[in-house]
């Protein structure tokens, strides 16, 4: 498979190489004539691609960082409209779904695979420099984005932890000096609607404001296909955003953020693909077993419960509020003052079948306030740049799932049961960085944040019901030891068993824990400007990711235990490179990342032994070695925009346990949702014309190899390497419209970007299938 890609990356080359010879070919030896009786076409190149990823604003080329950029156009052409889309335009990027809902972000590699909502994740995201700090909360993260930055790599240092795979920063589209409007609306096959709309103006001389929303509806593309014929998917989701930005005077300004989304789409469901009872004997007369010989043949097929509900029940709010005073002309102190509250609540058919037996909602409530100062000091003349503040945050979370068990075999028939806990994730910081140009071109750059973290737990798994119910499972196992103790079993009650330390009761206990840690991140970097348009940068950095506590079904108190913290230590090198007159934009980089505790979702033998129950662990040892290489360039009417990334990941010497309580050797195993290769190619032409429309043609390639969604490189968890490819085509107007079609997934790939684990057997979670539409913008 590396073979046929080498090969297919040669001919993309090619191709590329062609379309810039035609192209100019074709403008020297056809148009001529026709340029001499109109004005040239737009030939001044990339222009200047300014990002943020210092907190700064800075020329891309003048950053020693590995960054993707996408504006909204782009974003818009490719169909993304949320984080988990990235993967479409961002190399080395994957997002995947988790059994019970929550996405699972995955950068170079480097991934924290949990279906916690409450997961601190490795790559971070942001909006206008507010954290978001739990996937699920980024509801409504891309609304009326000006452009998104991808940066790779630790960003502790300036972006704290929690971004040891790298940085998703969401630059909102500001309030502008002048009345402004637009809307856009995509309409696809499915009947899935797209619309966004804003209205954006000064309302006196020192107050400006933009007023966004956007909804998505319909679009249902699941359907049953064996017990039943079942539609789901249908979308049904809201969004809004106030900004506003008040300049008092010319050394302050009060930003104000405040943005709502509400989510009651019916949740994508699993397609069974493995039937697998835990308890065969129980299983023998269980009626799903006859899916092993119906499993789906392609995306759309998905079985559920008759009349389950699979719509969501999600709300995130957030309100920002930022301040900007010049101390000085050179000095700027920024205060950034961040509070969110998200309601999650996703149901899931677990089992994938129309057959009563694992039907659950993950539930979580989540409040999150952060607090930043910093002051910011930029000296021109003796090249001086930098930064120090601190931070303080802190997170009160209440998750668990309500499961049915309906006919799950690995408990009695009708076992409901919901577990819960309440967390908190408390984090303190002070940082600073300095950039210094010690002789001209070449600057340094050194900096370091100090964290305080802090998590707790409280809870326990509760029996919801049913004869003999989950209770049984626990009265069973405690009846072993002691008959006299299953009594204090009781329905509706806590069933996880004390069964830790040096004097088990092995009667219920409330988790009740706390793990308290600190770390240093750091980096240091050398930016070499060999001119205007060449940079070469080397850099050693360290980042962190925060420890947590397993939020699971557990009947053993033994194993809710706090995994540590990960530490991962990058060393990169790198270039920028600025070719032919500012048309061509060419990155490269190679990095090598050392990974400490890399927290993996795993099992553990409880009992010396006797049972094997799901927990988190910490694996001691990783590494991490590839390269990135993205390229933009625009010559006359043609715009190509592409990128790969290369990545071999490895557990060293690490052995722990299957399903079974065997031991298992991890070593050597590559990471899951790693993909070795992953491509992205989109080339847009638009054709010079005399009059005030402008036609279009574009087309977008993406290839990911294959994978695993589990460590350990069980074949039953692989994910096969895949190669989409979409096509647009449309029309725009110097007036401020814009319309095309498209179609993406234009040969019907039947792919997938999730495998779970599932009670009796596994489930997968599938890329959508082919997909027609249009859509239509104004902007006023």
């Amino acid at each position: 498979m590396k073979h046929r890609f080498h090969m297919s990356a040669a001919t993309i080359s090619l191709v590329a190489s062609s379309l810039f010879a035609s192209t100019q070919v074709h403008a020297q030896a056809t148009d001529a004539p026709a340029q001499a009786q109109q004005p040239a076409a737009d030939d001044s190149g990339l222009g200047e691609i300014i990002v943020t990823a210092q907190k700064r604003e800075q020329r891309l080329n003048d950053v020693g960082v590995s960054v993707s950029v996408a504006s909204s156009t782009q974003l818009q052409s490719a169909g993304v409209v949320d984080a988990t889309g990235l993967g479409a335009i961002v190399p080395g990027f994957t997002a995947s779904t988790s059994v019970f809902g929550p996405p699972v972000f995955s950068l170079r590699g480097v991934n924290f695979n949990s279906f916690q909502a409450s997961a601190p994740p490795t790559v971070s995201s942001y909006v206008d420099e507010a954290a978001i700090p739990y996937p699920v909360m980024g509801q409504a993260l891309f609304l009326d984005v000006e452009r998104v930055e991808v940066l790779k790599g630790p960003q502790g240092t300036l972006f704290g932890q929690n971004a040891t795979g790298g940085s998703i920063n969401v630059i909102a589209a500001k309030p502008t000096s002048h009345l402004s409007a637009g809307f856009r609306v995509d309409v696809n096959h499915w009947g899935e609607t797209n619309a966004e709309g804003f209205v954006s103006g000064p309302l006196s001389d020192t107050l400006r404001a933009r007023v966004a929303v956007q909804t998505t509806q319909f679009g249902g593309w699941q359907h049953g296909y064996y017990l039943n014929d079942q539609k789901n998917g249908d979308q049904n989701k809201v969004a809004g955003r106030l900004l506003l930005d008040w300049t008092p005077t010319d050394r302050l300004k009060i930003s104000v953020n405040l943005n709502a989304a509400k989510d009651r789409s019916e949740q994508q469901q699993a397609q069974a693909f493995l039937i697998q009872p835990v308890n065969p004997a129980a299983a023998s007369a269980q009626p799903f077993l006859q899916y092993q010989n119906h499993l789906p043949t392609n995306a759309r097929q998905a079985d559920f419960d008759t009349g389950y509900d699979t719509r969501a029940d999600n709300y995130t709010y957030q309100g920002v509020l930022r301040a900007d005073y010049d101390v000085t002309d050179q000095l700027t102190f920024t205060s950034i003052t961040n509070y969110l509250k998200t309601r999650f609540r996703s149901p899931h058919d677990q089992d994938g079948t129309a057959v009563p037996m694992q039907p659950a909602t993950a539930k979580a409530d989540i409040k999150s306030i952060n607090q930043e100062v910093r002051l910011a000091g930029n000296y021109k003349d003796i090249g001086l740049n930098f930064v120090l503040g601190a931070s303080y945050g802190k997170d009160d979370i209440t998750e668990g799932v309500a499961n049915a068990y309906t006919g799950y075999t690995g408990f009695p028939p009708n076992s409901p049961a919901e577990w819960r806990y309440d967390l908190t994730q408390r984090a303190a910081a002070v940082f600073g960085s300095v950039d210094y140009e010690v002789i001209k071109g070449v600057t340094l750059t050194a900096g370091a944040r100090y964290t305080e973290t802090k998590q707790t737990i409280n809870g326990c798994t509760f029996d919801k019901g049913g004869t003999p119910g989950i209770r049984g499972v626990s009265q069973a196992i405690v009846g072993a030891i002691n008959p006299a103790l299953a009594a204090a079993y009781v329905s509706g009650g806590c069933i996880t068993i004390d069964d830790g330390g040096p004097a088990p009761t092995f009667l219920p206990i409330y988790a009740d824990g706390q793990q308290k840690e600190h770390n240093v991140a750091w980096r240091g970097a050398i930016n070499y400007k060999v001119n205007h348009d060449i940079l070469l940068y080397g850099s050693v950095s360290r980042g962190f990711k925060a420890g947590t506590f397993p939020v699971i079904v557990n009947l053993f108190n033994s194993v809710i235990q706090p995994v540590k913290q990960e530490k991962l230590t990058s060393y990169e090198v790198g270039a920028k490179l600025t070719l032919f007159d500012n048309h061509v934009q060419l990155n490269a980089s190679a990095f090598h990342y050392d990974y400490v505790n890399k927290q993996f979702f795993s099992f553990l033998p409880v009992l010396q032994g006797a049972l094997v129950t799901a927990t988190l662990v910490n694996i001691p040892k990783s590494t991490v070695d590839g390269a990135d290489i993205d390229i933009t360039a625009q010559f006359g009417g043609l715009r190509l925009n592409g990128g790969a990334t290369y990545i071999k990941t490895k557990v060293k010497n690490y052995v722990g346990f299957d399903f079974a309580g065997r031991p298992l050797d991890f070593s050597g195993k590559e990471f899951n949702y790693a993909p070795p290769w992953s491509a992205n190619l989109d080339a847009e032409y638009k054709f010079e014309t005399s009059g005030d429309l402008t036609p279009f043609v574009g087309g977008t390639m993406t290839y990911r190899a294959k994978t695993y969604a589990d460590l350990g490189e069980n074949p039953d968890f692989v994910m096969p390497a895949y190669t989409l490819f979409d096509a647009r085509l449309g029309v725009e107007s110097i007036h401020g419209w814009r319309i095309s079609i498209y179609g993406r997934n234009l040969t019907n790939k039947y792919y997938w970007n999730s495998v779970a684990s599932s009670g009796d057997g596994a489930v997968r979670f599938t890329g959508e299938p082919r997909t027609f539409g249009a859509n239509f913008s104004y902007r006023f």
